[in-house]
């Protein structure tokens, strides 16, 4: 196996999240991969870059695949200043949307799905969902900071002294 990693077009994303053979046998093979998505992250981030890489080893069973945002979600909510360190409210919501995702987890700074070179595909749209969802929150969080100002401007008892 070679460490190095395969830049995906945009032609060749679209295959392998279409069930593309000869990319899901690259996998298969312990190939790396990483492919720029149409998505971006807010602010100066950039785009979302998924990256495919060989998942931790099992005893039996087929060899597994990370599918991984490389970290960058973690530190794109932390420039939004939503940092899970500090905003337990924001925390608390990353991680229940995260294990609401079956195989999906967060470790070492980074968003990823631990999946089998057949579950690619499927699994790499769930992880695509799970990353728009949690990019998000940032709306969330200003959606409930303008509907606590609605409410003062209105009279409304302040019940978190805002």
């Amino acid at each position: 196996m070679s460490e190095e990693t395969k830049d995906l077009d945009y032609v060749d994303f679209t295959a392998l999240m279409a069930g593309d053979q000869r990319l899901l046998a690259g996998l298969a093979r312990g190939e790396r991969m990483r492919a720029t998505t149409p998505f971006y992250y807010p602010a100066r981030r950039g785009p979302v870059i998924v990256y495919l890489v060989p998942g931790p080893a099992r005893s039996s069973g087929p060899r597994r695949v990370r599918i991984s945002d490389g970290g960058d979600l973690i530190k794109s909510l932390d420039e939004q200043g939503l940092d899970l360190s500090v905003d337990m409210v924001v925390s608390k919501t990353v991680f229940h949307a995260v294990k609401e995702v079956e195989g999906a987890s967060v470790g070492s700074g980074e968003l990823y799905i631990d999946s089998t070179p057949d579950d690619v595909p499927a699994d790499l749209w769930r992880f695509l969902q799970l990353t728009a969802e949690l990019l998000g929150l940032r709306h969330s969080k200003y959606k409930d900071a303008l509907l606590q100002l609605s409410r003062h401007s209105e009279g409304a008892p302040d019940l978190i002294n805002w």
